[in-house]
This record gives structure tokens, sequence and C-alpha cells, in this order.
């Protein structure tokens, strides 16, 4: 039976090996899906859109030099515990390679890889953009919209999953 804890609050391990095995067991039904298939290139094209605006605020040289600092960055290894299963199985499903990078005695985050975060959609909290020196950008409004689309989007396919999955809150 799934639990919420399970789902959503076991250790970053549990919640991939739980993914890959929704993934299994499902993957067949849900690829085959035209609502989660259309979502899912919906989410794809959002996600370019977000990228392209990140782009275009050069965060990477932005968020790469605070990471580089000892007490920056947002890519901690506190943070590979902000993903869950269900971000972890949409990842499987829109066709990722969905891995640990590094082990829990690194300071970053699991999933970093060297050019960047490999999971595509990302948790909630790495598309909060929270950070001062980002919030000061004057693009950020478009920032925001761009990663609410996403998010949005996000939230409707975990919808879609979780019923056809089987999950029972309560």
């Amino acid at each position: 039976m799934l639990t919420m804890n399970a789902l959503y609050f076991a250790p970053v391990d549990a919640k991939l090996d739980l993914a890959r095995q929704l993934f299994r067991q499902h993957g067949a039904r849900l690829a085959a899906d035209p609502a989660l298939t259309a979502l899912l290139g919906d989410l794809e094209r959002l996600g370019e859109k977000l990228a392209g605006q990140m782009t275009a605020m050069e965060l990477g040289t932005l968020c790469g030099a605070c990471a580089a600092r000892p007490d920056g960055g947002c890519c901690s290894a506190f943070m590979a515990n902000e993903t869950d299963a269900v971000l972890l199985l949409i990842n499987l499903l829109s066709g990722r390679r969905v891995e640990r990078l590094r082990d829990d005695l690194d300071p970053e985050c699991c999933f970093l890889g060297p050019r960047g975060c490999t999971l595509e959609p990302k948790p909630l909290f790495c598309l909060n953009y929270n950070c001062r020196a980002i919030q000061a950008l004057p693009q950020i409004d478009s920032l925001l919209t761009a990663a609410s689309a996403v998010l949005r989007c996000q939230t409707a396919i975990e919808s879609l999953l979780l019923e056809t999955i089987g999950y029972r809150h309560g």
C-alpha cells in the first residue's frame, strides 16, 4: 500500500526505488494515457520556456558563483530531500535517466550533475527563486510566471498519477 510517507518523506534512495517500482508496474499503462501524454508534452514545452528565461537572466553564472562559496548554493545535499517519488516518476515517464550522482557525504544535491540539475522537472523548492540576488533582477516577474506555469502543470500531472497508481490519501 502506498503511503504519504513513502511517496514524500522517505529517504532519497527509498523514494528513488519506489519511483522505479511504480514505473515498472504502471509505466506502459501511463505512457498509453492520452491525457498524461498531453500533460507531459505541455510540461516539456513549459520547462523549455523556463530554461530559456533562466538562460536569458544568466542564472547559471549567478547560481554557479553562489554555489562555489562555502556558505552558498541552493543545490545542497539537504535539498535532495525536497524531491519525492512522484516527481521522480514524472522524470522517468519523461524519458529522463534518474539516478543518484553523489553519496550522502557530499555537500551537494545527489541529482546535481556537471552541467546542472539532472531532474526535469525539478522539485518545488528548486523553482521558488527566493534568493535575494535573483529577486533583485529586473526580469524576476517573467521568471516567476514561467516557473508558476511549470508548477501548475506538474501539479496536474501529479494528481493524475496519484489517481492512476491507486494512491488514496488518509
